[in-house]
């Protein structure tokens, strides 16, 4: 017997400009893929590159105190 792991789903509904709905429309058409399956890949991409700038913006704080640890053990 197997388990089956289902997610469950949320419909969202959107308004957007016509020159938007029409670049949308084409390009899932030209991928293959539903313009739902279109949205869910685009979302999730957004969503990787806000973590991505998150993480690089902690990064970049964290090397900068890294510096100021390092400058003050120097100093001592």
């Amino acid at each position: 017997m197997g388990v089956s792991h289902m997610v469950k789903l949320v419909r969202k509904n959107i308004r957007m400009s016509p020159e938007v709905a029409k670049f949308y429309e084409e390009k899932a058409e030209s991928m293959g893929i539903s313009q739902s399956a279109l949205m869910v890949v685009a979302l999730t991409d957004y969503i990787k590159q806000e973590k991505t700038i998150n993480m690089m913006s902690n990064i970049e704080t964290m090397l900068k105190q890294l510096e100021r640890v390092e400058s003050n053990s120097q100093n001592e």
